[in-house]
Order: C-alpha cells, then structure tokens, then sequence
C-alpha cells in the first residue's frame, strides 16, 4: 500500500525573507494537495532532487526552477509595491 502523504505546517512568517521559509511554503502547498514529491516535480516540469533542494530551503536552486514550481502549485508571489493604490489629489496615476 502507498503512503500517505501528510500535511506540512505554513511557515510561521508574515513574509518570505529567505529560501527557507520560500521551501516551507511549497512543501506545504504540495503536502496539503496531497501530492507526492515526485508526482509535483512531474508536474512541474523538474526533477526530485530539485524540488527536494528547494523545498529544504538551498538557496543555490535557480529561479526558474522555483518559478516552475510556484507556478505549477498556483502560488503567486506578490508585493504591495505592485499593487496600485486607490488614486488621491498627490498622485493622479494611483501607483505609489
């Protein structure tokens, strides 16, 4: 019988600030999917070994391969520096 894959812990951080927490992330998301390391690197378009890199926090990966990755799981990595503000009187475009 195959094991069961069991759901990884969210980091406890309000932001990503390293390959660490960025590694925790995905092996959550994955984990709380309920997919098998090597069936999310399928999926992904790499291979175990660096999905396991990844998800153990190597800074040394590339950012292709994190991108394959955060985009196969459908996490959007955001920053309300891109985020448009509601327009005001001082800044008629609305971008800050």
């Amino acid at each position: 019988m195959a094991k069961k894959v069991i759901a990884s812990e969210l980091p406890d951080s309000v932001s990503i600030d390293n390959a660490q927490i960025l590694g925790q992330l995905i092996k959550a998301k994955r984990t709380q999917l309920g997919m098998k390391l090597a069936d999310c690197a399928a999926l992904c378009g790499i291979g175990i070994n660096t999905l396991s890199r990844l998800e153990n926090g190597n800074a040394n990966c590339t950012l292709s391969a994190m991108f394959s990755v955060l985009h196969g799981l459908g996490i959007k990595l955001t920053s309300k520096e891109l985020t448009p503000k509601q327009p005001d009187s001082s800044n008629e475009e609305g971008w800050i």
